[in-house]
Order: structure tokens, then sequence, then C-alpha cells
């Protein structure tokens, strides 16, 4: 079986069972971490700016609110509302290609827990659920890196997969009611519309088009992340086979015999010490043979 075969399956395994199980009240845990990985995407980008956070909240119907002040500029400003929908992405799709290379596990998942705790600490509210979720999910990170188990990288692919399918599904949000989103927001900010007055057409179209280049390169990030690993030539530590683990000495044929034959150098050697290849005396009349 190729291993981009397996990849495969378990990415469609993962996406299936996350679409039928999609409205269980377990699943609300998920859709509120990745909810809270949103906010982050908004909080990071204020402060890569040289903005601040004063607050990241989530309200428990798949909604949160990042309370932060990007640095003076339109490019600062632009930066931080896009990072919700793409910082998901570009963090669902490392996590996914992660998961699948089997590739520095381990740090991957202590750093991300940390970088959750850290966040979580600093921004959120005590007692808010912004802050339940984000110790717990950077905990249980943190954990599962120390430990080493092997089912972590697993534990990436599956919430590599849906960060990046949730991401794409609240894009949707946008054939609702547009203005409420954050293409919504950008697009009253550019043409300086206030949400208190009747909404313009063109803040509509706006904010449509700004959905529709967030959705391309929300795709983009994705497709880039996980081209490599699903491609047949790849091979990875975690999904290699055991046999893959086998080396020849050096200098020795790459070619093993199949099981029960015996190479021409092996029957050699036993035909020097008068021993045939079960290891008794070869007969005198055979010796003499060999001898003329």
């Amino acid at each position: 079986m190729e291993n981009r075969f397996l990849r495969l399956t378990i990415f469609i395994s993962i996406a299936i069972t996350l679409f039928s199980f999609w409205d269980h009240h377990l699943v609300s845990y998920l859709k509120d971490f990745i909810v809270f990985i949103h906010e982050i995407g908004h909080a990071i980008a204020a402060l890569l700016t040289g903005g601040t956070v004063h607050a990241i909240e989530l309200h428990g119907n798949e909604s949160g609110e990042t309370i932060a002040i990007p640095s003076s500029g339109k490019g600062s400003f632009i930066f931080v509302v896009s990072a919700g929908y793409l910082g998901s992405c570009l963090i669902g799709g490392f996590l996914l290609n992660r998961g699948f290379s089997g590739k520095m596990i381990r740090p991957t998942l202590i750093s991300f827990g940390a970088i959750l705790l850290l966040m979580t600490i600093s921004y959120s509210k005590p007692g808010n659920l912004a802050q339940y979720t984000g110790i717990l999910w950077g905990l249980g990170f943190v954990l599962l890196g120390f430990f080493n188990l092997k089912i972590n990288h697993f534990v990436l692919v599956f919430i590599g997969t849906s960060i990046t399918l949730y991401s794409l599904y609240d894009l949707l949000d946008f054939t609702g009611n547009i203005v409420y989103t954050d293409a919504g927001i950008m697009a009253m900010w550019i043409t300086g519309a206030s949400p208190s007055q009747i909404i313009p057409k063109s803040v509509i179209v706006l904010g449509y088009l700004i959905a529709l280049l967030w959705s391309f390169f929300s795709l983009s990030i994705i497709f880039i992340s996980v081209k490599k690993i699903f491609q047949s030539g790849t091979q990875d530590p975690e999904f290699l086979q055991e046999e893959d683990s086998f080396h020849f000495p050096e200098g020795a044929n790459a070619e093993s015999p199949f099981p029960g034959d015996v190479t021409p150098e092996v029957m050699e050697w036993f035909f020097s010490k008068g021993l045939d290849l079960n290891g008794k005396p070869l007969p005198a009349e055979f010796l003499e043979k060999e001898e003329q």
C-alpha cells in the first residue's frame, strides 16, 4: 500500500467523522478550541505589527472576540483582520504537515501547547470560556509531547485536519450576514461606513470580494502545506514498514535471497569445509571428484 493512499484515507476518514458528528455536544469542545485558534491569529497579528491586545473572549456559540489595537497604518489593520481565517489555515496546515511527515512531533506539540498557555494566561479573563479552553487544550498538548506516545502523530493530523476544515467551513458565514464577519468589518473600514447606518451595497459587494480572496488564500495555504506529503515518492518515519528499517552491510548485495535459498558464496564455503548444506560430511566419492 502506498503511503500516499494511506494518508489520503486517514484525511478523508477524519473529515467524514467530523461532518457526521458535527452537531454532537462533544464536538462543541473542539469547535470552541478552533474558534480560540482563530482569535489567537488576530492577537498574534496585532502583536507582530506593534499593536496591543487587551482580551481574547469566547462566547460559546461558535463565535469569539479579540479586543486589540493594531499599530497605526492601513497595512496593520488589514493584516490583523485577515489573520483570523488565514492564520487558522496556516496553523492547521502546519500541524497537518508535521503529523503526516512524522518529523518534530514532540517539539511541535510542546511548542503549540506552550503558545496556547502563554496567550491564554496573558489575554483571557479569569473564569472566561477562553481561559478554560486554552488551559485545558494547552496542557493536553504539552503533556502529550512529554510522554512521546505513538499516537501523537495522529493527534497532530486530527487537530490539523479539524482546524483547516473548520476554517473553510467558517467561511460559509459570509453567505449569511456578511456585515458582522471579519470581511464585513474590513469592508466597512475601507469604505468608511458606520454599523449604525444603513449598510450600502458597496460594503456588501466589497465584503464578498474580500471573502472570496481569503478563501483563495486559505485553499492555497492548505494545498502548499500538504502537497508534498501526498506525493507517492515521499516516505516518512512514522508510516514506513518494518522491513524499511533493515540496512544491508556496506558492500553487500542489496538483492537479498528469497527465504530458503542459498547463495553461491555460502554453498562454496560449506563445500570447502567438506560439509553438505546440512552440516554433515560429504561422501568420499564426491570429495574425490572435486579433487580431480
